[in-house]
């Protein structure tokens, strides 16, 4: 298990104190002048020592949107008014205008990394797009921090080179990871898929039948991109050690994806229209099976394996493939914010009776695309509970998966569970 604060900042405090302490005592008289005619009793002063605090521990996220907290400004499905399911506000994301100097990373000012803990704070330095390398990408696209050390010119950092500036002024007790899928190409991927439901540039079919899409969750890119996320964790390692942690000062907790998604047998709509429409999920019966037992089992396992891999630090492999469930975009049981008759997101039990995920955008403003089929407002809350047990119970190195009780904390927000 890590130490909970590295080594080195936690002996800097208590000798800060110790010296105090002694300070204190050297000033002390035990017996009065002579001559002075005091008693023995107002000889003696009582002399109070303040003991500075021990500094906060840090939980530092890093990796891609789904850790970023893209698409939790929303807390409930709709394209009615907006205001009812806005649990975040316009300044949900640190990359409003003058506030974060890597537009389009959508760091959510509430992310798993705001941790409901006891002096514990948490930095949230993931990007939404982010893969395993920085990459500027085609001409006039944005520059997006991968896991590395990357720096250029124009004040371009990579993730694992914030981490390890940031590790050196703060005690950060655990890295959160959450890459890979964008290494694998799962944005594009889902675009396809609902564009084929549609039909809007081809015949109608599921994309799990084109070549294209199924190339590229083959064993062959699992592998590629199973090397690409070995050697991610490696730097993120690397900014670590970099910045004077030994392993043991520190936990790495790598996070699989949760399922947004049912299955077709568990989707609430069974015809094509209402699923457009109505619940925001365009996708054939086949294509929600392919993303289930295809795509999402290919990444996670490939992100699995390479984080089993990993050498030096504790590594807790957080299972959040079924953390969603219950609560998936179109699934059964739950249902769209409009047709549950709410007030708003706040009203009491809101969180047990919406949908956690947020529904595929083709609209404008206050949504925005990049927030589609991402975890909502509440299904980050259920996430930050995972990875809040796997901090608050001291888990050691393994596998553990993370799953709703079917209740909700005092708070209204989902319960969670974790089960070897």
């Amino acid at each position: 298990m890590p130490r909970r604060g590295s080594t080195r900042m936690r002996v800097g405090a208590l000798a800060v104190g110790l010296t105090l302490a002694l300070l204190a005592g050297c000033t002390h008289n035990d017996e009065p002048p002579e001559g002075t005619g005091a008693s023995d009793t107002s000889a003696t002063s009582s002399t109070t020592v303040t003991v500075p605090p021990e500094p906060p521990q840090w939980v530092v996220t890093v990796g891609d949107s789904y850790i970023s907290g893209e698409g939790s400004r929303w807390a409930g499905n709709t394209m009615r008014r907006a205001a009812p399911t806005d649990a975040l506000g316009p300044t949900a994301y640190e990359d409003r205008p003058g506030a974060e100097s890597q537009p389009g990373c959508h760091r959510a000012q509430e992310s798993i990394a705001t941790l409901q803990l006891p002096n514990v704070r948490g930095k949230n330095l993931a990007c939404s797009g982010a893969t395993t390398r920085s990459s500027a990408g085609p001409a006039g696209l944005r520059f997006k921090p991968g896991l590395d050390f990357h720096r250029d010119a124009d004040g371009n950092r990579g993730q694992a080179l914030a981490l390890q500036g940031f590790a050196r002024t703060h005690d950060v007790s655990h890295v959160v990871v959450s890459i890979g899928g964008n290494d694998f190409g799962f944005g594009p991927v889902v675009a396809r898929c609902a564009l084929g439901f549609l039909g809007l540039f081809s015949p109608r079919q599921p994309c799990s039948a084109d070549p294209d899409v199924t190339a590229r969750f083959s064993v062959k890119q699992a592998r590629t991109v199973g090397e690409h996320a070995r050697a991610a964790f490696d730097r993120v390692t690397k900014a670590m050690t970099r910045a004077g942690y030994a392993d043991a000062d520190y936990q790495l907790v790598v996070l699989s994806y949760p399922s947004p998604l049912p299955s077709s047998n568990q989707v609430r709509y069974q015809r094509d229209q209402p699923r457009y429409d109505v619940g925001g999920c365009p996708f054939f019966d086949a294509d929600l099976d392919w993303a289930n037992d295809v795509a999402l089992a290919t990444i996670n396992t490939t992100v699995g394996k390479a984080a089993t891999a990993v050498t030096g630090p504790d590594v807790v492999r957080l299972d959040l493939s079924r953390a969603l469930e219950g609560h998936r975009l179109c699934e059964r049981g739950v249902d769209t914010f409009a047709a549950t008759g709410l007030a708003s997101w706040q009203s009491n039990g809101a969180a047990s009776i919406l949908e956690w995920v947020n529904r595929i955008y083709f609209t404008v403003a206050p949504w925005q695309l990049q927030e589609s089929l991402h975890p909502n407002y509440w299904g980050m809350r259920a996430e930050q509970r995972c990875v809040e047990l796997v901090i608050s119970q001291r888990l050691s190195s393994g596998r553990v998966g993370c799953r709703p009780t079917g209740g909700l904390t005092s708070a209204g927000t989902p319960a969670m569970r974790l089960a070897r």
